[in-house]
């Protein structure tokens, strides 16, 4: 209330007089270790810093211009939301439970090119395998990852799924959409 006080002497609109006094205050905590009690009382020190804050605010005052923002601005926010990394999180457990089910060297192309980012020429020549034949167990790879993604969705939602035929599932994303999550986080 003291600096409250002060900084109404001070010419401080009563407006503005409890953000001034935050100011005040948190200078005061900041400044703590510079008090010496030699040279003075504490509520000297503190109006002097009230002073020396009032001072400073008016000369901002003078030059602050509030530009309102147009009425059809939208933030946009850098990070996602809750929301948006929760679903994230959960195609890419999803994705990584489906890729587990696939057969070995059609897990492994999967993981080496559409995951780790290895060029498929890498990949064949370390494999010991034709670039063509890396490239068709790919293709074989994304169908099969497809299909058992499908049958999870399917069983999620009580539909069945035949041997080898495609459900009807319109939340079925395509292969590398979820295989995009696995590459997003380690």
């Amino acid at each position: 209330m003291l600096v409250r006080r002060w900084l109404r002497l001070l010419g401080v609109p009563r407006r503005d007089r409890r953000d001034v006094a935050q100011n005040v205050m948190l200078a005061a905590h900041e400044s703590f270790g510079n008090y010496d009690p030699a040279r003075g009382p504490p509520d000297r020190w503190l109006n002097r810093i009230a002073v020396h804050t009032a001072s400073h605010y008016a000369e901002r005052a003078r030059r602050r211009v509030e530009v309102p923002l147009p009425d059809d601005f939208e933030a946009e926010l850098e990070e996602p939301s809750a929301e948006e990394q929760i679903i994230s999180e959960c195609d890419r457990l999803f994705a990584l439970s489906v890729l587990r089910e696939i057969d070995g060297e059609l897990g492994a192309v999967l993981m080496a090119h559409d995951i780790e980012g290895i060029p498929m020429a890498d990949f064949a020549s370390q494999s010991g395998i034709p670039l063509s034949t890396a490239y068709k167990r790919r293709t074989r790879a994304l169908s099969a990852f497809q299909l058992l993604a499908a049958q999870r969705l399917a069983s999620m939602d009580g539909i069945e799924v035949r041997n080898g035929a495609r459900p009807v599932v319109s939340s079925v994303p395509p292969p590398l959409v979820l295989l995009s999550a696995l590459s997003a986080r380690p």
